[in-house]
């Protein structure tokens, strides 16, 4: 049985590497998904194919950035109701995030799927790569609830305390895609497509294990069919919080995606080089989106117990954290880039 992890106690530091690191070996997984069909499909597929899979990279982190900022939002109020210890309030706001998940996920996939290809050809995608690139990009945008199921599943673990389980998920998922991913291209033969549905099944199924994992382990999120009815007012509520997140977790994709309009015109062994570069800079911003999270839920927590000193005092030591990592993180780019 698992338990759930107050961090309203102790020293704030400590509280919030110990939940980071999780976190960030989790992101780091969710990065390998990218970096596995980038590596799969270049070795075997050759440069063209690579391209494909780059051609609409920035549109991806611009959709599905949303989507996992959204999730992040959700989990701030239950992260409240369980540090004041209002577990019934908390039983419903997962209710209707689930709900208001369900109606998100589908729409954005339908609205998407639909314009798949007049967003590769606004981004000028190269004519030798497009069928690729929009086979790859529709299986991706198809298999946007299958993401944004478990993000939303992780932070509502996560908002009880627990960031170590949807990492272990995440880690068996991350296997599987890798299987999944030479299964589809070598055996299967389904090229660029092939790699796409093997990430979307591998985090379909990631998401259905938190899921069942969540409910069985976790009495308190067990209520009654009254604490599972659709109510407004918080639906309102969370999506006044996890809107604004998700626009910022995405909101610098739309520069990206200028960025990647030009250099797909300049060819295909330009949008290949962009393709591999954006892999690497993904990893390495890891750790702030890690941090970051890690301190929704600390704040949330700290905010719904009534501690307000608590969470000034995790925002001083998370700031420090993170000018260390990116002074070491920039030294270490600017001498091994090549």
């Amino acid at each position: 049985m698992s338990t759930t992890k107050e961090l309203t106690e102790g020293a704030p530091l400590p509280l919030i590497l110990n939940f980071t690191f999780p976190l960030l070996l989790g992101n780091i997984l969710q990065q390998t998904y990218s970096l596995v069909d980038a590596v799969i499909v270049g070795r075997f597929l050759g440069i063209n194919d690579l391209a494909t899979i780059g051609a609409s990279t920035s549109v991806v982190f611009l959709i599905l950035g949303f989507c996992n900022g959204c999730c992040s939002g959700f989990g701030i109020p239950v992260a409240q109701k369980f540090g004041a210890r209002d577990y019934e309030s908390m039983r419903r706001y997962v209710s209707v995030s689930l709900q208001i998940a369900t109606v998100m996920s589908v729409a954005i996939a339908l609205i998407t799927s639909l314009f798949c290809a007049d967003i590769l050809r606004s981004m000028q995608t190269p004519d030798n790569i497009f069928k690729g690139a929009y086979y790859y990009l529709l299986v991706t945008f198809i298999g946007v609830p299958c993401t944004f199921f478990y993000n939303l599943l992780s932070s509502i673990i996560r908002a009880l305390g627990d960031s170590k389980t949807p990492f272990w998920f995440l880690l068996f998922s991350t296997i599987l895609n890798i299987v999944l991913d030479l299964f589809c291209i070598l055996v299967l033969k389904w090229g660029v497509a092939g790699a796409g549905i093997a990430t979307v099944v591998s985090q379909g199924i990631s998401a259905l294990l938190c899921y069942l994992y969540m409910y069985k382990h976790f009495p308190i999120l067990q209520g009654t069919a009254d604490d599972r009815r659709f109510r407004l007012p918080i639906a309102r509520n969370l999506l006044y919080i996890g809107v604004p997140m998700g626009l910022q977790f995405s909101i610098t994709a739309i520069g990206s995606i200028l960025l990647q309009s030009a250099n797909n015109a300049l060819g295909t062994a330009c949008v290949a080089a962009f393709t591999a570069a954006m892999r690497i800079k993904m990893f390495v911003i890891c750790a702030f989106e890690s941090l970051g999270i890690a301190m929704a839920t600390y704040t949330g927590q700290n905010y719904g117990a009534g501690k307000p000193e608590r969470i000034w005092q995790g925002i001083k030591a998370s700031t420090r954290l993170m000018l260390i990592y990116a002074v070491f993180t920039f030294a270490l780019l600017m001498l091994v880039s090549e």
